[in-house]
C-alpha cells in the first residue's frame, strides 16, 4: 500500500511543519485573494458584470499563478532542501518560478498531445451510435493517462531545486508505480469527498462554521497534495524512505 504511505507521509509533513507552512503559504495566498479582489472588481467580476478592460484580467492570472509558484516552489525547496523559511515572505526565486511554470506547461502540452487519439476514437465510436463503446474506452484511456502523467510529474519539484529532470528520467525512475499512483488517487479522492460530506454538515448546522472550516481544510489539503508531489519526487527520484 505504497501509495497510502505517500499520502500518510505527506499529511505528517503538512502537519508537523505547519510554521513553516505558514510562513510559506500564508502571504502569497494573501496576495492572490488581494489580486483577485482589486483587479476582479476593476473589470466587475466579483460584482458579476464585467465593466472595465480585460486586458486587466489577461495580466492577472499569470501574476496569481507566479505567486501561487512563488509559495509551491518555495515549499518543495523547504521540504527538500532543507530551506527554511526566515520570515513571512519566503525567498523569491524567479529564476526556479519560471522553470517550474514552463515544466508545468510541457506537462499540460504532453497531456494533451496524448489525449487526442482518445478524444479521436470516442468521437468516431460516438459518430457510430456507439457511445457505450466510447466511454469503455475512455475509462482506461483516462486512468492510463493519469498514471503517465504522474509519473512525469518529478519533474516539476526537480525544476524547483534546480536540479532538472527529463521526462524520460522520470518515467524510467518511476517503473513500478502505477499500483501506488492508483492507490494513491483513490485515497486523495476519498478524503476530498469526506471533507466535502463534513463542509456540508457543517454548513447544514452553521453557515459561517462550514466556511471557516472549508477554507481551512481547502488550504491544508492544498498544502498536502503539494507535499505529495514532493514525497513522490524524493522517494522514486532521490531513493529517499517513507518512514
Amino acid at each position: 500500500m505504497k501509495g497510502w504511505t505517500i499520502f500518510a507521509h505527506s499529511v505528517g509533513l503538512a502537519a508537523r511543519n505547519w510554521k513553516e507552512a505558514l510562513k510559506i503559504f500564508l502571504v502569497p495566498v494573501a496576495l492572490c485573494v488581494g489580486l483577485f479582489v482589486v483587479v476582479g472588481g476593476s473589470i466587475g467580476l466579483t460584482s458579476g458584470e464585467p465593466t472595465g478592460s480585460m486586458a486587466l484580467l489577461f495580466l492577472m492570472f499569470p501574476l496569481m499563478f507566479i505567486v501561487i509558484f512563488w509559495s509551491v516552489v518555495s515549499w518543495h525547496r523547504f521540504v527538500l532542501l532543507e530551506e527554511y523559511p526566515t520570515g513571512w515572505l519566503p525567498t523569491f526565486r524567479f529564476d526556479r518560478i519560471l522553470s517550474y511554470l514552463g515544466h508545468a506547461l510541457l506537462l499540460g502540452l504532453v497531456a494533451f498531445v496524448l489525449m487526442i487519439p482518445v478524444v479521436a476514437l470516442m468521437a468516431l465510436f460516438a459518430s457510430m451510435g456507439a457511445e457505450v463503446l466510447a466511454v469503455i474506452v475512455a475509462v482506461p484511456a483516462y486512468i492510463a493517462l493519469v498514471i503517465v502523467m504522474y509519473r512525469l510529474v518529478p519533474i516539476l519539484p526537480a525544476a524547483a531545486i534546480g536540479k532538472p529532470l527529463k521526462l524520460m528520467e522520470s518515467f524510467n525512475a518511476t517503473k513500478g508505480a502505477a499500483g501506488a499512483i492508483i492507490v494513491l488517487l483513490l485515497v486523495v479522492f476519498g478524503v476530498n469527498l469526506g471533507v466535502q460530506l463534513v463542509v456540508m454538515a457543517l454548513t447544514a448546522l452553521f453557515a459561517p462554521l462550514g466556511i471557516l472550516f472549508s477554507l481551512a481544510a481547502s488550504l491544508f489539503l492544498s498544502i498536502v497534495n503539494i507535499s505529495v508531489l514532493t514525497t513522490f519526487y524524493g522517494h522514486y527520484i532521490e531513493g529517499r524512505p517513507l518512514d
